[in-house]
């Protein structure tokens, strides 16, 4: 068996097993539902699998790419559903090389959707995965949005999923209700912000 690491920065925890995540070890945010858990990823530009039903020994098993330019950092599983968000890769764009471009002022002015439509070059919105099979996660539904794309989501199941959003014409993020009554069509329910 392989000397598993152990990192002197824990306190009455032990490492049991370790996965680099299919050589992918960028994870975001990990939901684990059936014994698989799935990973969003800040640079490898999709999201991943990884079987941890056996949790001293995970393994990845799928790996699901983003579309071009797009990242998928956050995610959501419930019952049979896995909730992914599409935006701008930002860490990757030309505008946030220096990356505390992205922390400092108004986000939409910096991205360029605050004051007029661009051309985009990424995918925007939310993917609805069916994940009965966890192994193989098909998606079946798509809402797309016109701006920066989704950033935070939170579903728990039932007919109400909100998300974070950077839409044209707005200098950041907004709070957005998804009616997600037919996951194969989660459109928008209501949207909240701030008045600048």
């Amino acid at each position: 068996m392989t000397e598993l690491p152990k990192p002197d920065y824990a306190r009455n925890m032990r490492v049991v097993g370790h996965t680099d995540q299919g050589g992918r070890p960028d994870g975001v945010q990990v939901m684990v539902h059936r014994g698989f858990a799935f990973v969003g990823h800040m640079f490898s530009k999709g999201f991943s699998i990884i079987d941890v039903r056996d949790p001293t020994n995970p393994r990845a098993v799928n790996y699901i790419a983003a579309p071009a330019n797009t990242w998928n950092i956050h995610l959501q599983a419930h019952e049979d559903l896995l909730l992914v968000i599409h935006a701008k890769d930002m860490f990757a764009a030309a505008e946030f090389a220096d990356e505390r471009a992205y922390y400092s002022g108004a986000l939409g002015k910096t991205v360029g959707t605050a004051e007029a439509k661009r051309k985009r070059d990424w995918s925007a919105g939310l993917a609805v995965y069916d994940i009965s099979n966890p192994e193989k996660p098909r998606q079946i539904g798509f809402m797309p949005v016109e701006g920066g794309g989704i950033h935070r989501a939170w579903y728990t199941g039932g007919r109400w999923a909100y998300v974070s959003v950077l839409l044209d014409g707005f200098t950041d993020y907004m709070f957005m209700t998804i009616d997600m009554s037919d996951p194969a069509k989660p459109r928008e329910a209501g949207r909240w912000w701030i008045p600048a």
